[in-house]
């Protein structure tokens, strides 16, 4: 089990989960973000930290003997950075070689060191069919899905030439209560529970592969953990690939009077894939799903409710 982790992005979406369950297990934890609000609460390792402070980042991890790091850490989602792409690159892939070099010079010293890194489901790019396996092309043309893709190439080199300890997790659309961009399930329930309706011009019969940030947690900390896999590369998602108005209906079911409105068509900012595999997943890593889409929306309706 790895001694000392440290958790880049980790005021996030899915690094806030994974470093609240780490410190509950009694796991030292170094947590960096660019800001740190919630997760200072967490650990007393709480660092605020900009991507390309390598300098820094080095000695946080010669100082507390980091034998592991989860890269959560960058531009959060294709909606992001599309008015400034070489921003974009230059924080994702930047970050990602920052990371590498930490893990590959704590390795090269003697202190084996490693590296998670949290890729997207983007990277397939428009493949429709189902059964996604890790072994499909990578077929994207969008900046952010080309900045996880070069960030793959990056952390599969530095294993294949240096030695590096690495796994790359290639993650489904991830939701829940601290989800601050742009998120359709979010939208629909907000404005049910204002009474305001929803109408968007697309999502009656368009998949999108939702899983709960709960359970990607659950799989980073398995990634973490499994002792000499034999496999690099796997895809993480909630198992299921429902339609937009199939999660529209479970919070019509949910909140009464909601009114949502759904026209035919595919989402123009969003790509069409079908369901991904995580059979690997299940077989080298153990990775069991606990949030069915309709729990999970249930629970977002609470917080949101409770947040009001």
């Amino acid at each position: 089990m790895r001694k000392s982790v440290l958790v880049t992005g980790a005021n996030g979406l899915i690094g806030y989960e994974v470093v609240k369950r780490l410190v509950d297990a009694g796991r030292e934890v170094v947590a960096v973000d660019r800001t740190l609000s919630d997760v200072a609460m967490l650990t007393d390792h709480a660092f605020a930290l900009e991507i390309g402070d390598q300098h820094r980042l080095h000695e946080l991890a010669a100082r507390f003997g980091i034998d592991a790091i989860i890269h959560c850490g960058g531009v959060s989602g294709p909606m992001l950075g599309r008015d400034n792409p070489a921003a974009l690159f230059n924080i994702n892939v930047g970050g990602t070689i920052d990371v590498a070099e930490v893990a590959r010079q704590r390795t090269a010293l003697g202190h084996p060191c490693r590296l998670l890194f949290c890729s997207s489901l983007t990277v397939y790019g428009n493949q429709p069919q189902d059964d996604i396996r890790e072994s499909n092309p990578l077929l994207t043309r969008q900046c952010y899905a080309s900045s996880k893709v070069a960030g793959e190439a990056i952390v599969l080199s530095y294993a294949e030439e240096h030695d590096l300890d690495a796994i790359v997790l290639r993650i489904a659309g991830v939701y829940g209560p601290r989800r601050r961009t742009a998120c359709v399930l979010r939208l629909m329930i907000e404005n049910a529970l204002e009474g305001k309706p929803t109408h968007l011009p697309y999502g009656h019969g368009f998949p999108r592969q939702w899983v709960h940030a709960d359970d990607i947690a659950s799989g980073l900390i398995l990634a973490l953990d499994v002792e000499a896999p034999l496999e690099r590369v796997f895809n993480l998602s909630g198992g299921i690939n429902p339609t937009i108005d199939e999660a529209a209906g479970i919070v019509r079911a949910a909140i009464p009077g909601a009114d949502i409105r759904l026209d035919e068509g595919a989402d123009p900012e969003d790509i069409t894939l079908g369901l991904l595999s995580i059979d690997a997943a299940r077989r080298v890593l153990g990775y069991e799903l606990a949030v069915t889409l309709k729990d999970g929306i249930h629970r977002l309706i609470h917080t949101i409710k409770s947040d009001r």
